[in-house]
């Protein structure tokens, strides 16, 4: 069935050249476009000839090609982990050697601030897009300590960092007060809908893996994104995002 697909397979449906490959993969948490842009402000400071291409088949045609000193990398913004999983499927199929999932989290710690980054120990979640791939894992799917490291290395100095559990949650509007103060009381450091995926499918194919996530709402503290303080900052923001980015491909570059 389709998990005996071959790399030989992909590169003909998706019209990709019989030579072709990938160095890394890179995903943003989310829906917004403008993150396209982020990633091309940040590739073009590692490599000022950087270029860029959508890819041809209309499956894989929202993922950003971005090719830095003659290597290929993806990049996605994606919301929810169905489509996501396919997508790093397909990655590690194409010799993907690690793969780093950014974004944004409800925050889960009492002390925490929307200025915060969390970088996971690891993502607890029962999602089909995470048993498929990892059915021994107890619902615990790690992140690779070594990039973990290389991530918060760079960013310790510029951020308050918390590393911890998150949870993989994908039906956002069907949250409760309830589950909030239970994930909270469990552990967790926040509530995201993609981590867990990343590290599922990436450990299935032996891939590095790790993520870095931004406190948005801070649920704990009774916070959403409906409340109107949610909207300010977008300096502080995109400010975080930049620098976000900037970890993200140095650490896929091996910079």
């Amino acid at each position: 069935m389709y998990n005996t697909i071959t790399k030989q397979d992909f590169l003909k449906k998706l019209n990709l050249g019989d030579d072709y490959s990938i160095s890394g993969f890179l995903v943003f948490g989310g829906f917004k476009k403008y993150y396209y842009e982020l990633l091309k402000q940040s590739a073009l400071k590692i490599d000022p000839n950087a270029t860029f291409r959508q890819l041809p088949d209309e499956f894989i045609n929202p993922i950003l090609e971005f090719k830095l000193n003659g290597k290929n990398y993806w990049f996605a913004i994606a919301y929810g982990g169905a489509l996501l999983c396919e997508w790093l499927h397909v990655a590690c199929s194409l010799g993907s050697k690690q793969n780093i999932i950014l974004g944004s989290l409800g925050g889960l710690v009492e002390q925490g601030s929307t200025r915060d980054l969390v970088i996971p120990e690891y993502s607890f979640a029962n999602e089909s897009t995470t048993r498929a791939y990892d059915p021994q894992a107890n619902n615990k799917h790690y992140a690779n300590p070594e990039l973990r490291k290389r991530l918060f290395d760079l960013l310790e100095d510029k951020h308050r960092i918390w590393q911890g559990p998150t949870i993989t949650h994908e039906a956002m509007l069907a949250e409760t007060w309830e589950d909030i103060q239970r994930w909270s009381k469990e552990g967790y450091y926040g509530v995201e809908m993609e981590a867990a995926t990343v590290f599922a499918v990436s450990k299935f194919f032996k891939v590095p893996s790790a993520a870095i996530l931004r406190i948005s709402d801070n649920l704990i503290q009774k916070k959403t994104v409906f409340d109107v303080a949610h909207e300010n900052g977008a300096e502080l923001k995109k400010k975080l995002h930049e620098d976000m980015f900037d970890a993200a491909l140095q650490v896929l570059f091996n910079k």
